[in-house]
Parts: C-alpha cells; sequence; structure tokens
C-alpha cells in the first residue's frame, strides 16, 4: 500500500500546487470584492476563479475516493463525494474534512453550478461576493485538513 499511497500524496500535492497558483491571481482581484457594482467582465472573470477553486477541491476529493475505491452514483455525485470526505471509516479511511470545511465547500460548489449554467449577467454578485469573500478561509482550512488526512494514512500504512 505505501507506493500507491504515494501516488495519492502525489496527486494531491499536485492540486494543491495549482491551488496556491490559484490564490495568487485571486489576489489580483480580491480587492474588488469591496466594491457594491461590478462590470460584468470583472464578475465573470471572480467567478470564474471561485469555479477553479471548487474544481481543484473536487480533483483532490476524486483522487481520495478512487484510492479507497469508494463508488459513487451518477445522478449527485459532485454532492455526494463532498459529503463522503467528512466521514471515517474506521480502519479504512480517515475523515478528509471536517464539517465546518464541508459547509463552505457546499457554498462553492453551489455557486459552481450556478456558474456552468448561467451567463455572467444573470450571477448574483451578492452571492457571489459572499461566497468569494470566504476563499481564503476555504483555502486555508483545507490545506490544514489535507495535511492532517495525509498524515493520518501514513498511520494505516504502519
Amino acid at each position: 500500500m505505501l507506493h500507491n499511497v504515494e501516488f495519492l500524496r502525489a496527486d494531491v500535492s499536485d492540486e494543491l500546487d495549482k491551488l496556491a497558483r490559484l490564490a495568487k491571481e485571486f489576489s489580483l482581484v480580491e480587492d474588488k470584492l469591496a466594491e457594491d457594482e461590478l462590470s460584468n467582465y470583472d464578475r465573470g472573470a471572480i467567478g470564474y476563479l471561485l469555479h477553479n477553486f471548487y474544481n481543484g477541491c473536487e480533483n483532490i476529493f476524486r483522487s481520495i475516493a478512487r484510492f479507497f475505491e469508494n463508488d459513487l452514483g451518477d445522478d449527485s455525485w459532485h454532492r455526494d463525494l463532498l459529503k463522503r470526505m467528512t466521514l471515517e471509516v474506521p480502519g479504512f479511511r480517515p475523515r478528509v474534512i471536517d464539517e465546518t470545511l464541508y459547509r463552505l465547500l457546499d457554498d462553492f460548489r453551489a455557486f459552481r453550478h450556478k456558474f456552468r449554467h448561467s451567463y455572467s449577467f444573470e450571477l448574483d454578485w451578492e452571492r457571489e461576493r459572499l461566497v468569494a469573500r470566504r476563499f481564503r478561509t476555504a483555502e486555508g482550512l483545507l490545506r490544514r485538513q489535507l495535511a492532517g488526512f495525509l498524515a493520518k494514512l501514513g498511520e494505516l500504512e504502519g
């Protein structure tokens, strides 16, 4: 199992590196969150960063689910995958994220769904801004909780 765990660590690390680059990009637009009115272009750009952040989270969670051979249904797999990451399966897999991070990321998931199925001019700036203001908190919690998860994987190997 050690060999396979290292592949999982590499996958997670690669996605975290990409999320770090995304966080740098987000810092370039973060000051716009204070503005009450933004152009559709700026709202779309911020929305795209939020969309990409959740995509990165989901890529990590899918790698974890595949590693532990978790089957997900077709209809609501996005929601199911996120919820499954809150579950600890004793002797099999440690919990990946806590309830606080789950609730934060569920907002990003819901926003991403809306973003994918709407025009930028249809987005609610107040809702988008609310999610965007939680980016730093969510990104920091994700990093810390994934580090804890990966450390616990070492305990399973022993």
